[in-house]
């Protein structure tokens, strides 16, 4: 399924990109004459009324992509953004317009909830808030199973600087977890021609990513598993070590909704810096690395 996302975000790019093309005039609104409008409508997953944009839950656009879950610049009054909440449901209007897209026009809707197109998500478990380690302390020890089905502890690093993430394979959205797989296979390039450091990259997702899932996903991202290691294990081993890096996570609607975090340890295991979100670059992580290296 998240192929699938992945294949519609490649559609909207692609004709984003043709439209980009076309030269014409801009009219009210900031819109060019060539701007076309779609109708859309779903379920606000996730808001930032800093930049400010909306993740949405939405069904099938006529004419343009399938339903999926995506990020949305958002053209609106402050007072509509302020009154937007996590599980709303609205409807609104995409407008593409040359290599822009954004929703304007949203409203209320009384529709039915978005249907998911993926498969049930059945971990149980989740994370414990306010349980993470803090910056400078040292991160309790831990065991789980990698890609290729070995146990593997977090003191088998000590001596080297180790990078930390979380995702899960079925994630359908661009802007999480296969960009942070992206930028970990930056990140591993840089750290194999500089010769040191390790990546660990831990499944939210447990029950579903097994090693021999991971292994698969592994290979897709071109991961050495000598120095980027996939973890998965017992849900509740997988909850305990997320909630020590501050990251929660819950099932909903056939999604993992998770904190998107990357984390450095130093050479003797304590937590060197964390970054919460994903305005982070390989670059900010790499330098971080070396820095524990020496420190």
């Amino acid at each position: 399924m998240a192929r699938r996302a992945q294949t519609s975000i490649l559609t909207l790019a692609i004709l984003l990109s043709f439209a980009a093309c076309r030269q014409a005039e801009k009219s009210a609104g900031g819109a060019s004459a060539a701007a076309r409008r779609y109708p859309i409508s779903g379920i606000v997953r996730g808001l930032d009324t800093g930049k400010p944009e909306i993740t949405l839950e939405h069904g099938p656009v006529e004419g343009l992509m399938g339903g999926m879950t995506m990020p949305f610049p958002v053209h609106a009054e402050p007072s509509v953004i302020a009154g937007l909440h996590v599980g709303d449901r609205i409807a609104a209007t995409l407008v593409m317009d040359g290599d822009r897209f954004w929703l304007e026009g949203i409203a209320p809707a009384a529709e039915k909830p978005v249907a998911s197109a993926q498969t049930p998500v059945s971990a149980v478990v989740t994370p414990r808030p306010n349980r993470g380690v803090p910056v400078g302390d040292a991160m309790p020890d831990f065991t789980l199973t990698d890609q290729t089905g070995r146990p593997v502890r977090l003191e088998e690093f000590r001596g080297e600087p180790v990078a930390v993430t979380f995702l899960y394979t079925r994630c359908p959205i661009a802007t999480a977890c296969p960009m942070t797989t992206a930028k970990f296979s930056k990140l591993e390039a840089a750290l194999n021609e500089k010769g040191f450091g390790q990546l660990l990259t831990i499944t939210v997702d447990p029950e579903h990513d097994t090693p021999r899932v991971l292994a698969e996903y592994a290979k897709r991202a071109g991961a050495d598993e000598r120095r980027w290691k996939f973890l998965t294990g017992d849900p509740k081993a997988v909850a305990d070590v997320a909630e020590r890096f501050g990251v929660l996570y819950y099932p909903d609607r056939g999604q993992v909704v998770h904190t998107q975090a990357v984390a450095v340890l130093d050479p003797r295991g304590r937590l060197a810096s964390v970054y919460y979100g994903s305005d982070w670059e390989p670059e900010h992580v790499l330098r971080d690395m070396e820095k524990a290296r020496k420190g």
